[in-house]
């Protein structure tokens, strides 16, 4: 059995966290989301894998060769080039399969007992075997149309027209036999290779494509930004039981709860902690600063006097050096918050929070969600940010300015941004 991640993606939904990094490398506690899933394969035997990169293709690489010998896995990276869908990116790949494929895309997060169940299927069978998760907004998938436990198609993003919950967990089982197949596939109307039209592909031959049906509960895709919170929420409940203090605490810190505190890490004194809450190797806390339950702290932030942070996920060092409130939001690479920064996460009237993706207003599901903002921000002094707020990476916000709206990348912000 070989694992095939694919991973090349832009992740254009998810910007601006991915101006600086392709989503593979979006960090849950504090590791590469690829991470997770070369680490959940081999939790069930699956040591060789094969990763199509193209976008920023060289973090990828060079992010993973820091892991590969920790995990203990063999690992092959094929560049797609071109980036003309998943079918594409797996014809990249299939010189590079001898044996039976578990395919999946490279922005899932999962458990391995997801795996596993495809895998069984699979093998019991020897045929394909289609993954199928029930959300609550299936527009923005391909959706299944199944009859009893077979697949008979998959209608990618049906918009409003939908018909069923039940969409494409992209996670395959495919047989070695059934590689030479993917040559079949023809170009979409959307200009790409879809993989998933290999089920009409199989279906015309006779053969039946598989259902298993997997639990919402141990499926994420990170597909919005607000997903990078939520993933992190999920792991720190399912992953973090205990306490854990490999840094250094000064008197007078109360923590509650299991916390994560990693080598190097100091937290001083009168810092107040509420697990789940996990701190990365040589971050810095306090004095004085309250981090609250859900919180993921990267590796070499800091989180200083009289700063309070609320489920929120900082990556590596960020400096929110004093009296600052980051509540509900992502915060990326080398980011400079300026004393009394604070990030809004409520709306006045109490109605979930909408984010400007791909220019269109969609709504979070969340009542309450801060700001994404993007590598190498810089704000000023008493900067206030407003609820579903992006700020593009680089972007500088001068003192004293409130933020309504989404800043472009590169932005200098002087006044008021409405």
């Amino acid at each position: 059995m070989q694992l095939v991640v694919l991973a090349a993606g832009k992740g254009k939904r998810l910007r601006p966290i991915t101006e600086t990094r392709p989503k593979p490398l979006v960090p849950i506690l504090d590791k590469p989301l690829i991470y997770w899933l070369l680490k959940r394969a081999k939790g069930i035997g699956i040591e060789r894998s094969i990763i199509v990169v193209s976008y920023l293709k060289e973090q990828i690489i060079n992010t993973l060769s820091t892991y590969i010998n920790e995990l203990g896995v063999d690992v092959k990276f094929i560049d797609q080039k071109e980036e003309l869908g998943t079918g594409h990116a797996l014809m990249r790949a299939s010189n590079f399969i001898d044996d039976d494929a578990l395919v999946i895309y490279g922005d899932l997060f999962i458990n391995g007992e997801v795996l596993r169940k495809v895998i069984t299927r699979g093998v019991k069978c020897n045929k394909l075997v289609i993954s199928g998760v029930e959300v609550e907004k299936p527009q923005h998938y391909g959706v299944l149309v199944i009859e009893g436990d077979k697949v008979m198609d998959i209608v990618e993003k049906p918009g409003e027209q939908v018909f069923s919950n039940l969409v494409n967990a992209g996670i395959y089982y495919i047989p070695h036999r059934l590689l030479k197949l993917l040559n079949l596939i023809q170009l979409s109307p959307r200009g790409e290779y879809e993989l998933t039209d290999l089920v009409k592909i199989i279906r015309n031959r006779g053969e039946d494509a598989l259902l298993v049906t997997i639990d919402n509960k141990s499926w994420m895709d990170i597909g919005r930004p607000w997903d990078i919170i939520e993933a992190n929420k999920r792991a720190l409940q399912y992953q973090l039981m205990n306490r854990i203090i490999k840094g250094d605490l000064d008197r007078h810190v109360t923590i509650k709860g299991p916390v994560y505190i990693g080598e190097g890490a100091k937290v001083k004194a009168g810092s107040y902690i509420i697990g789940p809450v996990y701190i990365s190797e040589e971050a810095e806390i306090g004095p004085n600063a309250y981090l609250r339950s859900y919180t993921v702290l990267g590796k070499g932030s800091r989180a200083g006097f009289s700063v309070e942070v609320k489920e929120s996920v900082i990556f590596e060092n960020v400096r929110a050096s004093h009296l600052s409130y980051i509540g509900d939001s992502v915060v990326c690479e080398h980011v400079n918050l300026g004393a009394g920064t604070v990030i809004a996460n409520l709306r006045f009237d109490n109605r979930t929070v909408r984010v400007m993706i791909e220019g269109e207003k969609v709504d979070s599901g969340r009542r309450k969600l801060g700001a994404f903002i993007g590598a190498k921000v810089k704000t000023g002094i008493n900067v206030s940010i407003m609820p579903g707020v992006k700020i593009g990476s680089r972007a500088v916000i001068y003192p004293g300015v409130t933020v309504y709206r989404d800043v472009p990348s590169g932005a200098i912000v002087k006044e008021n941004w409405k």
